[in-house]
């Protein structure tokens, strides 16, 4: 029989941490915004659509009326896939953490107890041949279920981030985990400047014979 993953540490820190829920405010994300972005998206082709129906009644151009539509409808695919990405990427985004799980913007719960892990995530952006790496650019909780994801712009980021590393829960950057670092980095220069001391005193010593 297969056993059940069930993370009691994060349930009890759930618990005793978020007794109130806590909300993610999304910056730049109210409705009006997105309805805005919508309409700039399909606005452009809409209005080639738009000159080329005026050129038609005008007698500018011979084109037939099924090439202009399907024209059109060729240039609107692109920019209702791109809402529709937009869209299911909302469906992944936290709106609030609360001592149950994680509820996301369009309403599905993820519960602490099937959480797997914590995912630091770069950004990766090139522009005139230089790469630049955002470490750390967003968070994704993992789940037996899902992903939810913690996006960079949000109001309060540092309390929010502070919250959930703060969790019991395994780590990851990029899907990766990082060695651990020693656990006292300071030993081997604090052994180098005891060395270095007693050589110069040696040195001393030998000078005053």
């Amino acid at each position: 029989m297969q056993q059940t993953f069930y993370n009691q540490p994060v349930v009890n820190w759930a618990q005793q941490t978020l007794a109130e829920p806590v909300e993610i405010k999304l910056q730049f994300a109210s409705r009006r915004a997105r309805l805005i972005v919508y309409a700039l998206v399909l606005s452009v082709p809409f209005l080639i659509i738009a000159a080329l129906i005026f050129l038609k009644l005008s007698g500018g151009t011979d084109a037939k009326w099924w090439g202009i539509f399907l024209c059109g409808g060729v240039m609107i695919l692109p920019a209702i896939v791109i809402i529709l990405l937009g869209s299911l990427t909302r469906q992944k985004l936290v709106k609030a953490l609360d001592a149950a799980g994680v509820k996301s913007s369009l309403g599905k719960r993820f519960l602490w107890e099937n959480l797997y892990y914590v995912d630091h995530v770069s950004k990766i952006t090139r522009f005139g041949g230089v790469t630049r790496k955002t470490e750390d650019n967003q968070l994704e909780l993992v789940f037996a279920d899902g992903k939810a994801i913690i996006p960079p712009l949000i109001y309060d980021r540092e309390r929010i981030w502070s919250l959930i590393n703060s969790a019991p829960a395994q780590v990851k950057f990029d899907g990766e985990i990082r060695t651990a670092q020693p656990q006292n980095p300071a030993g081997s220069a604090n052994f180098d400047a005891i060395a270095r001391a007693m050589g110069e005193m040696k040195a001393q010593r030998d000078q005053n014979k």
